[in-house]
């Protein structure tokens, strides 16, 4: 048995060695489209700069930065759809100190994601007592697909995951340890802004607000809890408030999504409750699904989840470790449950993706290795079992990683290379076919580089003015 203080010392380690992955990883980068909004918006360019143009036909880059304020990223937000309004101011006011580059835009997500896990090493701590299965519990949110591809996606998933994890880290601290009014305004205060970055944060909360209810609903309405708890309600409302017309356009993207779809496809619900399925048992570490999605597949590592879970269910007599299970459980498949529901009120399958999941992997990760926690102290568990649930849980998770890190991203934007390109060659005019190429080149140029753009809605192509000659270059724009 190791003791806690080499145990303490392994975790640390762990802990770090995760979050130098994070730093490193991927060893390359492009952007997509919903990641050229976000950079855009962090500037102040919302999807009506272009038409506030009217008919300009030359726009200099001293105007666009002049777009760059504070306020015009909330206007910028909110016109967007709402969302990530955390994300994006932090990425104005990151870029302002780093610079305009990929590597600059990235940092926010990367130090966001190693906050996440240094929260979540936390929360494990809480569960585990500074046990050696904290290490195993950071291992495998680290080496989640997932998890490891927001760490460095320019958009809040990583700033959400973070702020979901510390106000679990209060939930806790409220439910297990002291009710203090504290812990519950923190708990509030974090749900809160991890809707800022993220409004399918929701389902998370939605699992801490009912336990609540359910748990400690007589000492919730006390004078000094209801005013910890309206508080965080009263800053969301204010923000929902000033940004309705963000949710006035999401909502005509939504329909518009639902029409495209209701004509290109046929929705079905078994495919819906197979895809909820495959997602689910992905974040609980059961990734046969990641490499390959059968249903057979899929069925049968889904059903080794909820094995997992009776298992160490019935294996303890312990009720507080009862509880934790049922706990951790519910919030690890929360993600997957609220967004098959999405699925089928909607009738089209875009709340069906990984990314979405985000919120509550974490959780899931944490389950399982809290699942292992309990059925490896049962000596009736023998040990081939044990080595077997290591074996089809934890190391083709770890091979995944490794494998699906060095992949590129299936979008490309070339404007990242193309700003290299202008800056290389000091160019100075350029036509483009669209107002929005324009203000995303200008956002990935150092900060202050003088260029004239030209719009020329008749080219398909960029056109660079160089000393002698005029270059054009494709343009690769997958508005995904």
């Amino acid at each position: 048995m190791i003791n806690t203080s080499l145990a303490k010392k392994i975790n640390i380690i762990c802990l770090v060695v995760a979050m130098i992955s994070v730093l490193v990883l991927p060893l390359k980068k492009d952007i997509w489209y919903d990641e050229s909004i976000s950079i855009l918006c962090s500037k102040g360019i919302n999807n009506d700069s272009p038409a506030m143009l009217g008919n300009t036909a030359t726009l200099s880059s001293t105007t666009i930065e002049q777009m760059n304020t504070a306020p015009n990223v909330y206007k910028a937000t909110v016109l967007d759809n709402g969302n990530g309004f955390l994300f994006n101011i932090g990425l104005h006011w990151v870029s302002l100190l780093t610079g305009n580059s990929l590597s600059a835009y990235m940092l926010l997500s990367k130090l966001c994601s190693i906050a996440a896990l240094i929260a979540f090493f936390v929360l494990c701590n809480l569960f585990f007592k500074d046990s050696l299965f904290t290490s195993l519990a950071v291992i495998l949110l680290a080496s989640d697909i997932n998890f490891n591809g927001m760490s460095h996606e320019i958009r809040a998933y990583a700033m959400g995951t973070f702020f979901i994890v510390l106000a679990g880290v209060y939930f806790y601290k409220f439910m297990y340890e002291n009710e203090k009014p504290l812990y519950l305004f923190l708990l509030g205060l974090f749900s809160v802004a991890a809707v800022l970055c993220h409004y399918f944060n929701l389902y998370v909360i939605l699992v801490f607000l009912g336990y609540l209810l359910c748990v400690k609903k007589a000492r919730l309405f006390s004078v000094k809890n209801l005013v910890a708890i309206m508080i965080p309600v009263m800053i969301v409302a204010t923000y929902f408030y000033f940004s309705f017309a963000g949710f006035i356009y999401m909502s005509g993207q939504n329909k518009a999504i639902a029409q495209h779809v209701a004509i290109s496809e046929s929705f079905s619900i078994m495919h819906v409750i197979f895809h909820s399925m495959a997602i689910g048992a992905v974040n609980f570490r059961a990734v046969f699904p990641g490499f390959h999605e059968n249903k057979l597949i899929v069925l049968l590592s889904f059903i080794l989840i909820i094995g997992l879970y009776i298992a160490a269910y019935k294996s303890t007599s312990d009720k507080v470790q009862k509880r934790n299970l049922n706990l951790i459980f519910l919030l690890g498949t929360s993600g997957t449950a609220f967004l098959a529901l999405l699925c089928f009120k909607s009738g089209h399958y875009m709340a069906m993706n990984y990314r979405y999941n985000s919120f509550c992997i974490p959780f899931a990760c944490l389950f399982t290795t809290y699942a292992l926690f309990v059925m490896f102290k049962n000596e009736r568990i023998n040990n081939l079992i044990k080595w077997g649930l290591f074996s089809v849980i934890l190391f083709p998770s770890c091979i995944l990683f490794f494998t699906f890190s060095m992949r590129d991203h299936i979008f490309k934007y070339n404007q990242v290379a193309l700003a290299a390109q202008v800056a290389r060659e000091k160019i100075t005019k350029m036509e483009v076919p669209y107002w929005q190429d324009a203000f995303l080149i200008q956002s990935l140029l150092p900060r202050g580089y003088k260029i004239d753009y030209i719009l020329n809605r008749l080219s398909p192509d960029f056109i660079l003015y160089k000393k002698d000659t005029v270059e054009k270059v494709t343009v690769i724009r997958n508005n995904l």
